[in-house]
Formats: structure tokens, C-alpha cells, sequence
């Protein structure tokens, strides 16, 4: 390999590290709830290279991120809830895509519902975004 492409490869890591160091703080906005309600919802992001470690925040609740990852622009981790009618735990996988202060975030429901729970609430995919707040 040469000098040349040695050095590129090497800018490329250090640039992509760099623009994942933007993604600590504090990010906010309104994700879909039940009935089409919007819920207010926060995250607290840390970055130390390519780990990531972190929050989320609703109303009556904050859970930690799980198997998170951040690789430039992108963003991945898994939120696991319980559900308070069921007593089930329930899997939410976030991705998302970090433009300047905003982040687009896709919610998408891992597993089956419980049986008693409509069948179209299965794998769901819900978009939205979230700003940066400090």
C-alpha cells in the first residue's frame, strides 16, 4: 500500500471519528405514541470512538441503550421496554442518520405482539427527528 493511500485511509478514521464526537449531548423530540399521539422523548448520547453508551428519556421513564453503535453519520441501538398491560418486555431497534443538529431516527418494533395485541403492531417502522439540545 502507499504512502499516499496509507494517509488517506488514516484521514478517512480520523474523520468519521471526528463527526461521531458531534453525537454527545442531549437530543430531543416528538416520537409517534398510541392513537397517533405524539410523545416527547430525549436522548442522552455519549461517544468515545466508535462505542456508544447512553439514555432515553420519556415521561415516566428513562431506559439505557442497548448494543449501540455509531459509525459516522449513523447511528444504531436498541431500546428495550415493558409493557405495562402485558408485562412483556419489547424491543424497539433505532437507526438513524446524524445531519448537523438533527438526527432522522427510524423505531422499528423487534417481535411478535402479544397475542391479544393487533396484528398490524408487528415490525412497525416509525420516522421521526430529534434536535440537539446541548
Amino acid at each position: 500500500m502507499s504512502q499516499f493511500a496509507r494517509c488517506l485511509i488514516g484521514f478517512m478514521i480520523a474523520a468519521m471519528t471526528m463527526f461521531a464526537a458531534d453525537l454527545t449531548g442531549i437530543w430531543a423530540g416528538q416520537a409517534p405514541g398510541r392513537r397517533g399521539d405524539k410523545e416527547d422523548v430525549a436522548f442522552q448520547f455519549k461517544v468515545n470512538g466508535s462505542t456508544l453508551v447512553g439514555k432515553m428519556f420519556g415521561d415516566e421513564f428513562d431506559l439505557p441503550l442497548e448494543e449501540a453503535s455509531v459509525s459516522g453519520a449513523q447511528v444504531k441501538f436498541v431500546v428495550t421496554t415493558t409493557n405495562y398491560y402485558s408485562r412483556t418486555q419489547v424491543k424497539f431497534v433505532y437507526t438513524g442518520t446524524m445531519k448537523g443538529d438533527e438526527i432522522e431516527l427510524t423505531r422499528t418494533r423487534v417481535g411478535g405482539p402479544p397475542p391479544e395485541a393487533p396484528a398490524n403492531r408487528q415490525n412497525v417502522k416509525q420516522t421521526f427527528t430529534i434536535k440537539r439540545i446541548t
